[in-house]
């Protein structure tokens, strides 16, 4: 399990994806992001949105800008 820096969260990527859909991405593109995010131990959450909103910007423009302005509940 990789743990986040900044709440101390274990990453999930069910909690991803889902935040991924919310931001307005289909699921198919969602899966692909997930798959594709490189994660580490001790990374934080900024540089995981970071990475996330640069992947969703090539595959849905439209969903990356959703995201950027998501917040976690």
């Amino acid at each position: 399990m990789v743990k986040l820096m900044k709440r101390g969260d274990t990453y999930k990527a069910e909690k991803l994806k889902g935040s991924i859909v919310a931001a307005g991405a289909s699921c198919d593109v969602a899966d692909k992001i997930v798959s594709s995010v490189k994660t580490r131990e001790s990374m934080s959450t900024l540089e995981l949105r970071r990475q996330v909103s640069d992947l969703l910007k090539n595959s849905d423009p439209k969903a990356a800008k959703g995201y950027d302005t998501y917040r976690y509940r």
